[in-house]
């Protein structure tokens, strides 16, 4: 009770009920009704009559829109999960390619570094002097000549001196 008579009370009218506010502490309002209020129930007949107004208004026009636009939910969520499900197996069938190049650039690279071992010049020289006889070429025996137009040789036509 002291609390009550502590607190600073206003009045203000709203639709014909007396409602009070009271401020505790500084600034805070809390709402505080002077009347209780009541809900009016309704009669069963009222709940019966409002149930079977709802239920004509769902007329049979209604009842085709409303399948036809569930018919084409239908059809844009089916045709979702099938680009979504094309869209995972390209990606997925991507990553399978990619890992199979970078096998086979690894395979390339192996492959590569295994001839350029095989690769010894000096081997080459020594059997290109000893089994084949062959030798170098002296100074009289080559001949140069200026470049033509064209900037390359054709086989059977004439070396010019």
């Amino acid at each position: 009770m002291k609390e009550i008579s502590k607190r600073k009370k206003q009045g203000i009218r709203r639709t014909g009920v007396q409602t009070e506010y009271y401020t505790e502490g500084n600034v805070v309002r809390k709402l505080e009704s002077a009347y209780p209020q009541t809900w009016e129930e309704e009669s069963p007949s009222k709940k019966v009559r409002k149930n079977r107004e709802k239920m004509l208004s769902m007329n049979f026009p209604y009842l085709v829109v409303l399948s036809a636009a569930m018919v084409v939910v239908l059809a844009l969520c089916a045709n979702y999960i099938s680009v979504q499900s094309r869209l995972t197996s390209a990606i997925k069938e991507a990553q399978k390619n990619e890992s199979n190049l970078e096998k086979l650039k690894d395979e390339n690279d192996s492959a590569e570094n295994m001839i350029a071992t095989y690769l010894d010049l000096d081997h080459i020289k020594d059997v290109a002097m000893n089994k084949l006889g062959m030798v170098y070429a002296k100074k009289n025996q080559v001949i140069t000549y200026e470049k033509t137009e064209n900037e390359y040789v054709r086989q059977f036509d004439e070396i010019p001196r």
